[in-house]
C-alpha cells in the first residue's frame, strides 16, 4: 500500500475550494496568426462557430484585423456565437528606445479594444522586432533596462483600462528561456502568461516555472508538445514554423508535457483565471479544415477528465478503515471483439481494467464495500487510465504507486468458449506491481481493514514476495485474512518454489481460495476434498476450491459441502474467478454461512463468465440474486417438464443440460 502523496510532493499547499475551470479558445489553434505567410487563414465566423461548438465559453482576440477593432462591433460579433472575450495577444518591441513610443501607443490601442469588449487580460509578448519566431534573441544590460521600464509602462496602461498585464515567455522573443523568466520575475512585478508549449520548446520545465512564479501566473495557454520536435527546434535543426507544420503541438494529453502536474500546482496555488487551449497550427492548402475542431474537442475532453481527477484527489479523505483492501496484480486487458479466432486474425480489441487483486477490489465495491487496492502502475498513459477507472468503479486509488521505469502491464487473450481462453501477458522485464516494497505499505491500514486479500502472483518475485508476506504477518491472523492461490506458471521459476511460498502465505491466512489446479500446486494432487483438508491443516479456517463446471467445494473445520454450479452461456471465463472473489468478500463481511457464500460467489462468477469484460462486468448483489432466482425457476420448470415426460414416456431421456456451466 504505497503511502498517499504528500502535499509537498504534489506541489505545495492544501486543496482550494472546488470551482469549475474556465476554458477558452484562441484563433491560432485554427491556424490564424499574425506572422506573414504563416499559412492558410480560416474565416473569422467559422473559427468562432467552432470555438463555441467545442464547448468553450470565450476566445482570445487573435491578430490585428481578424476581428473588429471597434469594441461594440466586437462584442456583437462574439455574442452572435455565444462567446465572450477573455484576452488578446499583443506583441510589442519594448527593448529599443527608438521605437518604444510608437510601440506603447499600439499597446494602448489594443488595450482600449480589449477593455471595451470585456476582456480581462492583456497578454504581452516582448517581440524581438525581427519578424516571426525563428531565432532566439539575447539582450544586453542596457536593452534589458529599457525593456524593464517599458513593461512598467505597459502595466500602467493596463491599470488605466482595468486589465491585468501578463507577459508571455514566447519562442523567438527576447523573453523565452528559464534564465530570462527568472530575471523577469526578479526585476519586475509583472504577472506571467504561462504557456506550457513555448516553455518546453525553449527548454524550460513548466512545473518549475509555476513554482518559481509563486502566485504570479495570471493567464494560462495550454499546449502539449512532441518533445523530439521541440529538441530539434532548440538545436536549430528545424525552424519553429516548420516544426509546427510537422506536428510540434499535440492535442492535450497526447504529447510529452506533464499537464496534470501543472494543473495540480495551479489549482492548489489558488489560480482562478482562464485556461486557454492555444496550440499553434499551420494550415496549408489541402489540409483538412475539420482537424482544428477535432483536436480541440480531444483537448477539452482531456481537461475535463483531468480536472475531475484533481477534484477527487483533493476531496476530503475518508478516515474510516476500509472494508476490503486487496494487494497484487493490475493490468490493462485488451480482449478481442471477435470470438473463436486466434490473435493473428483479430481485427479489433476492447480495453478493460484487469488484474486479479484489482478486479476483486472492483467486484467488492460493486457489492457496496469500501475498497482499496495496493498495486503499482507505470508512468505511461495506462497508469492514469488505471487510476481513473478504479475511481469510476468506486475503488480508492490512494495506494496505487507509480514505478518510474516499468510499464503498466497489458494482457491479450483469445476467446474460444466455453473453456479455452489463452492469455498473453506483457510484463517484461517485470510488472510494477512486483516492485511493491514492505516499507511502502501502510501496515496500520492493512491491519485495520475488515478484510485483507493477497494473491499468489505477488509471491513470485522480490520485493513483492517479502511485502506480501510481511503484510499478511502484520494482521496476526485477524479474521478475514484471505489468500488467493492465483497461480500462473509463467511467473514462477518452478512449481516447487511456488508451493513453498504459497504454504508460507497460507500460514497467515484465515481463508484460502483457489481452483483445483492451484490447490494442487500448494498442497499436492488429490481429490478436491483431500486438497481442502490439506489446506485447512496449514491454518485457514475456511477453504473454497473452485471446480469450474463441477461447482465449488467449501470446507471448514468440521464440515465440507459441494455447491452446484450456476448454468451460463460462457463468453469469456477469465473474470469469473475474480467475480467469485469479490462476492466472497461481500459474503464474509455480511456474516453469511459458508455454503450461502459459496453459492452466491459461484453465481457471481457465472454472471461475469457470460460477459466479455472482467472489471466492467462485475455484478451487484441484486444482479447475482436475480440470476440465482432465475436459475432456480428454470431448474424447477425443467424438473417439472422432465417428471411429466417420464410419466408419459418412461423410456425417453430427460432433457439435456444447458450447454455449459460456470462455478
Amino acid at each position: 500500500m504505497t503511502r498517499p502523496r504528500s502535499a509537498a510532493a504534489s506541489g505545495g499547499g492544501g486543496p482550494t475550494p472546488a470551482r469549475a475551470p474556465k476554458l477558452a479558445g484562441a484563433p491560432i489553434t485554427w491556424g490564424v496568426c499574425e506572422v506573414p505567410d504563416w499559412g492558410r487563414q480560416l474565416e473569422a465566423d467559422r473559427v468562432l462557430r467552432e470555438i463555441a461548438a467545442a464547448g468553450l465559453a470565450a476566445t482570445e482576440l487573435g491578430p490585428l484585423g481578424f476581428l473588429p477593432a471597434d469594441p461594440e462591433r466586437l462584442r456583437a460579433r462574439l455574442a452572435a456565437h455565444g462567446l465572450g472575450l477573455v484576452a488578446g495577444f499583443v506583441p510589442a518591441v519594448l527593448h529599443r528606445a527608438d521605437v518604444l513610443d510608437a510601440q506603447l501607443a499600439r499597446v494602448g490601442e489594443s488595450a482600449a479594444t480589449l477593455a471595451g469588449a470585456g476582456a480581462e487580460v492583456l497578454v504581452l509578448a516582448a517581440d524581438s522586432g525581427a519578424g516571426g519566431y525563428e531565432r532566439s534573441h539575447a539582450l544586453g544590460d542596457g536593452d534589458w533596462e529599457t525593456l524593464r521600464r517599458a513593461i512598467e509602462a505597459v502595466q500602467a496602461i493596463g491599470r488605466r483600462h482595468g486589465l491585468v498585464v501578463a507577459l508571455h515567455p514566447h519562442v523567438g522573443t527576447v523573453i523565452e528561456r528559464e534564465p530570462e523568466i527568472r530575471r523577469l520575475l526578479r526585476d519586475t512585478s509583472v504577472s506571467l502568461c504561462l504557456d506550457t508549449g513555448h516553455l518546453v520548446v525553449a527548454g524550460a520545465d513548466p512545473v518549475e516555472v509555476v513554482r518559481a512564479a509563486a502566485g504570479r501566473v495570471a493567464h494560462v495557454h495550454l499546449k502539449d508538445v512532441d518533445a523530439e520536435l521541440a529538441g530539434r527546434v532548440r538545436s536549430g535543426a528545424v525552424g519553429y514554423r516548420q516544426a509546427v507544420r510537422l506536428g510540434l503541438y499535440r492535442p492535450l494529453g497526447e504529447g510529452d508535457v506533464d499537464l496534470a502536474a501543472v494543473l495540480r500546482l495551479l489549482r492548489r496555488g489558488g489560480y482562478a483565471g482562464w485556461y486557454v487551449i492555444e496550440q499553434d497550427l499551420v494550415l496549408s492548402e489541402g489540409d483538412s479544415d475539420a482537424a482544428p475542431l477535432a483536436n480541440v474537442r480531444r483537448s477539452v475532453g482531456f481537461l475535463r477528465r483531468t480536472f475531475a481527477d484533481l477534484e477527487r484527489e483533493d476531496a476530503p479523505v475518508d478516515a474510516r478503515p476500509f472494508e476490503v483492501v486487496t494487494m497484487g496484480r493490475v493490468g490493462v486487458d485488451l480482449y478481442p471483439a471477435q470470438s473463436g479466432v486466434p490473435l493473428a486474425e483479430v481485427r479489433q480489441f476492447h480495453r478493460f481494467l484487469g488484474g486479479t487483486a484489482t478486479n476483486v477490489a472492483v467486484a467488492a465495491a460493486r457489492h457496496g464495500r469500501r475498497s482499496a487496492v495496493v498495486t503499482r502502475v507505470g508512468t505511461e498513459g495506462f497508469g492514469p487510465y488505471v487510476r481513473r477507472a478504479l475511481r469510476e468503479f468506486g475503488v480508492d486509488d490512494r495506494y496505487v504507486g507509480t514505478d518510474p521505469e516499468l510499464l503498466t502491464p497489458i494482457v491479450f487473450c483469445e476467446l474460444f468458449p466455453p473453456d479455452r481462453f489463452p492469455i498473453v501477458f506483457y510484463r517484461k522485464p517485470k510488472a510494477p506491481d512486483l516492485n511493491i516494497r514492505l516499507e511502502e505499505i501502510d501496515l496500520a491500514a492493512v491491519t485495520a481493514a475488515e478484510l485483507f486479500w493477497t494473491t499468489g502472483t505477488g509471491l513470485c518475485e522480490e520485493p513483492s514476495r517479502s511485502a506480501t508476506l510481511g503484510a499478511l504477518a502484520s494482521r496476526g491472523r485477524r479474521r478475514h485474512t484471505v489468500h488467493d492461490l492465483d497461480y500462473r506458471a509463467m511467473f514462477w521459476d518452478s512449481e516447487s518454489e511456488a508451493s513453498d511460498q504459497q504454504r508460507a502465505a497460507l500460514r497467515h491466512a484465515t481463508v484460502a481460495v483457489g481452483n483445483a489446479t492451484e490447490a494442487g500446486v500448494a498442497v499436492g494432487d488429490g481429490s478436491p476434498e483431500e486438497q481442502a483438508r490439506r489446506l485447512l491443516a496449514l491454518g485457514p479456517e475456511l477453504v473454497f476450491v473452485k471446480l469450474g463446471p463441477e461447482g465449488t467445494l467449501v470446507a471448514w473445520d468440521g464440515g465440507m459441502e459441494r455447491v452446484e454450479p450456476t448454468p451460463v452461456e460462457v463468453v469469456n471465463g477469465l473474470g469469473a474467478g475474480d467475480a467469485f472473489g469479490g462476492a466472497l468478500c461481500h459474503g464474509l463481511l455480511a456474516g453469511w454461512d459458508p455454503v450461502r457464500i459459496a453459492r452466491f460467489a459461484s453465481a457471481a462468477g457465472a454472471y461475469v463468465a457470460g460477459q466479455l469484460a472482467c472489471a466492467d462486468a462485475m455484478p451487484t448483489e441484486a444482479q447475482v440474486v436475480e440470476l440465482l432466482e432465475r436459475t432456480a425457476s428454470a431448474g424447477a420448470a425443467r424438473a417439472a417438464r422432465s417428471a411429466g415426460a417420464v410419466a408419459s414416456h418412461p423410456a425417453e431421456s430427460p432433457e439435456a443440460l444447458p450447454r455449459s456451466r460456470a462455478g
